[in-house]
């Protein structure tokens, strides 16, 4: 299992941020999602013989924009 964190800085509110989480806790591969409180960051728990971080990192950038749509 691997661990990557993303900013998400652009995001402007907690409850998007929420939104975020539970969209990506979805996706196959992810095993645990979690905001890192007061940093603007997630950190994502994930297993990279299932879902790649690349993947992850598109994926998010995705969900950040949808947010804002």
């Amino acid at each position: 299992m691997s661990i990557i964190q993303f900013s998400l800085n652009e995001v402007a509110c907690s409850g998007c941020i929420g939104n975020i989480k539970r969209k990506i806790k979805r996706y196959q591969g992810i095993e645990k999602v979690k905001v890192l409180a007061g940093s603007g960051k997630i950190e994502i728990n994930f297993n990279e013989a299932i879902i790649e971080s690349e993947e992850i990192n598109c994926t998010i950038h995705k969900l950040t924009r949808r947010t804002f749509d």
